[in-house]
């Protein structure tokens, strides 16, 4: 899908429109026959395939979308132009479905982070805390930290939400919670992921500290992405 390599003339444009119609036809029909499958139906060396697959649709996803603007600004008045403009709009979101239904299958197979994930390095559990304190506030109990190293640089913060002993949440004390990463860390970006514990079946539950605030993160998401299966649960395994 978008997988067109980057220059084309503009007398490429219906053939990248009609080539696009009929990957995103072909990907949205994939999404629903996985969506229909249970985890015993479902092949793993076919959805490791798909995956890796719509890794590659991605990054020609990006090229196309390039290409897109190059024909805008030297063609702009290109008949099939916003046509193509509609498709590539809808590239993202059938992806991140089919991505979505496959990391289900995953995970209720039990397969979450038994293989780095197409476009992600091995993270590596550089630090387990079961009482990380903050701050010095009388609010601000200590609570579990755990620290996954992407690479030499980038560090993702797994916060929990809550101290066993109360006070101020993690999301609540955000400000204080990122100014001790960076004392403690300073040579490495970090990114902040608090947690809460799951006791039911919703398995745990996981939010970003974003632009806007914090913004949910599925649980099998995290699980993938940091090979966190003895640590983390997701609700697609209940």
């Amino acid at each position: 899908m978008g997988c067109e390599p980057s220059g084309l003339g503009i007398e490429m444009l219906p053939v990248a429109v009609a080539g696009l119609r009929a990957e995103l036809s072909e990907a949205r029909g994939l999404a629903q026959e996985l969506a229909e499958m249970t985890p015993e139906q479902a092949d793993s060396s076919w959805c490791d395939q798909l995956e890796d697959e719509y890794h590659d649709v991605g990054v020609g996803h990006a090229t196309m979308t390039r290409q897109l603007a190059r024909w805008r600004l030297d063609h702009p008045g290109a008949p099939g132009l916003d046509e193509l403009a509609e498709l590539v709009a809808e590239v993202e979101p059938v992806r991140q479905a089919l991505l979505q239904q496959l990391a289900r299958l995953r995970c209720r197979r039990g397969a979450s982070g038994t293989r780095v994930l197409p476009g992600r390095t091995e993270a590596e559990l550089v630090r387990d805390d079961p009482e990380w304190t903050f701050s010095d506030h009388p609010d601000h109990r200590p609570r579990a930290l755990h620290l996954w190293r992407e690479d030499e640089t980038h560090l993702v913060a797994v916060v929990a939400a809550e101290s066993p002993e109360g006070g101020a949440l993690t999301a609540e004390a955000r400000s204080a919670v990122v100014a001790r990463l960076r004392e403690e860390h300073p040579d490495c970006e970090i990114e902040l992921l608090v947690w809460t514990r799951g006791c039911g079946p919703g398995g745990d539950r996981f939010a970003r500290d974003a632009l806007l605030g914090f913004e949910p993160v599925h649980a099998h998401d995290v699980i993938d992405r940091l090979g966190a299966g003895r640590y983390y649960r997701c609700g697609c395994q209940t």
